[in-house]
């Protein structure tokens, strides 16, 4: 049985929570937020929601994250929020001294913890994070995994196909630099072109790509803020870490470059396991990794800048 802790209970974190509470392999959730009183109104709602099935987890909520104990997976979701007229990107300064707050509050507290990034700009602030950790705790984010999400169900839609027939991934960064793997994709096991001249489908890569890319400017136009989205995609990542799954997911890792002095996490589709599991690189195409090169270097420019704002 498991801990998972998250940190910031706004629109993704509290839904991610809710999540959670229906893994049998989770016994126990603890909730941080310094906002008053969401935390503890947060920890309030799910106990009501799962009250009547017969569960017992036991929820904890702090006002700070510092106070935090022996989690198994600590969640970083909190941060500010993006508006439609923002890149992620535009969020780097005023994220990062939150980054750098909960790492240093929770590390000692938490020895044998995993950190899951999942604020904004995630990639930059995941990088951030292994490096306020020192690399002591091992360190993902999130990566294009909401993007490959949304991917795979524009396909879904666009090839009138169920979703579970769509193997479909996209890499690079969580934002502009995305990558969209079309040499991967796969429709009911076959390449996609092979699957386009048996079916004898046609439709517009272009406007796929850009539904990704713009889809989530509608949804906090519209609602403020994504939410189920995240909550519903980043559970496999979730339970890659804590069961071991071994899926190949779109998250973030570490990589080195050439002329990039440091690592930078940026997604190549990988297993999810808690080894250093193998990935897909090898199997790209040139374009693939040459783009994944580039979303790199955008990624570590938005990360050095980060660790000024942080002070670091």
């Amino acid at each position: 049985m498991f801990h998972v802790a998250i940190i910031g209970t706004g629109r993704v974190g509290s839904a991610i929570a809710y999540t959670l509470l229906w893994e049998r392999h989770i016994d126990e959730i603890s909730l941080a937020d310094t906002a008053p009183k969401v935390a503890e109104i947060t920890k309030e709602e799910l106990s009501h929601a799962i009250s009547s099935h017969g569960y017992d987890v036991k929820i904890n909520a702090y006002d700070h994250s510092k106070y935090i104990q022996d989690a198994d997976l600590i969640i970083i979701s909190a941060g500010f929020p993006r508006t439609p007229d923002m890149s992620r990107r535009d969020l780097a300064d005023k994220n990062a001294t939150i980054i750098r707050d909960i790492i240093e509050s929770t590390i000692d507290n938490n020895p044998n913890a995993w950190y899951f990034v999942i604020t904004n700009p995630v990639d930059a602030m995941t990088t951030l994070a292994n490096s306020i950790a020192d690399r002591k705790h091992p360190v993902i984010g999130t990566g294009t995994n909401l993007e490959t999400s949304r991917f795979r169900i524009i396909l879904s839609r666009e090839l009138k196909v169920p979703i579970h027939l769509v193997e479909a991934y996209v890499g690079g960064e969580h934002g502009r630099a995305a990558v969209f793997l079309w040499s991967l994709v796969k429709v009911d096991g076959m390449p996609l072109e092979d699957y386009l001249n048996k079916s004898g489908i046609s439709f517009n890569k272009t406007e796929c790509e850009n539904y990704v890319l713009e889809i989530s400017k509608e949804i906090i136009r519209v609602k403020g803020g994504t939410q189920y989205g995240p909550a519903g995609s980043f559970i496999e990542i979730i339970r890659g870490i804590l069961l071991n799954t071994g899926k190949i997911v779109s998250y973030s890792r570490p990589m080195n470059f050439d002329n990039i002095p440091e690592p930078v996490y940026v997604t190549v589709p990988a297993r999810i396991s808690r080894s250093r599991s193998i990935d897909l690189w090898n199997v790209l195409s040139k374009y693939e990794k040459e783009k994944i090169h580039e979303a790199a270097r955008v990624i570590y420019e938005t990360y050095k800048k980060s660790k000024i704002a942080a002070g670091i």
